[in-house]
């Protein structure tokens, strides 16, 4: 679980990055078409629940292919210039954009996006479903 307490659905969320999760992620979907990217933690068994990671109109990103565990942090101002130069995003609408570090003790990675979300969801559910969170669902941190 993460460091900070989940929120249930549609109320606001206390947590705040940094936020760490002592799981194992990987990186699940990326859709070229709407620019989104996931992470799902992989824990076998152990957890009642998963732990889905979005990011929203992403522009760029470096990944490793596991995160155990994972921190997701605002990333630091040379990884930021790093990332907006090579996303090739535009001084103009650098303001826009967040950009995340990814880190991990096998490794870190950044991603440049527009916006975020890490929900928890129930394990019982079909992981494979539709993105409309479940109503057991519960909002860890939008940004």
């Amino acid at each position: 679980m993460p460091t900070h307490s989940p929120a249930e659905e549609g109320q606001q969320s206390t947590a705040t990055l940094p936020i760490s999760f002592d799981r194992k992620f990987r990186p699940w979907r990326y859709a070229i078409g709407h620019s989104e990217l996931k992470l799902r933690s992989i824990d076998s068994g152990t957890e009642c629940d998963f732990i889905e990671v979005t990011f929203y109109g992403v522009v760029g990103m470096r990944l490793k292919t596991v995160y155990r565990p994972l921190t997701i942090a605002l990333a630091e101002p040379a990884e930021t210039d790093e990332m907006l130069k090579f996303s090739e995003v535009r001084e103009s609408q650098s303001s826009r954009v967040h950009c995340l570090a990814l880190k991990s003790e096998s490794g870190d990675g950044l991603v440049a996006c527009l916006s975020y979300s890490i929900w928890s969801h129930p394990r019982e559910t079909d992981e494979e479903s539709s993105d409309v969170p479940h109503r057991e669902s519960a909002l860890i941190l939008r940004g």
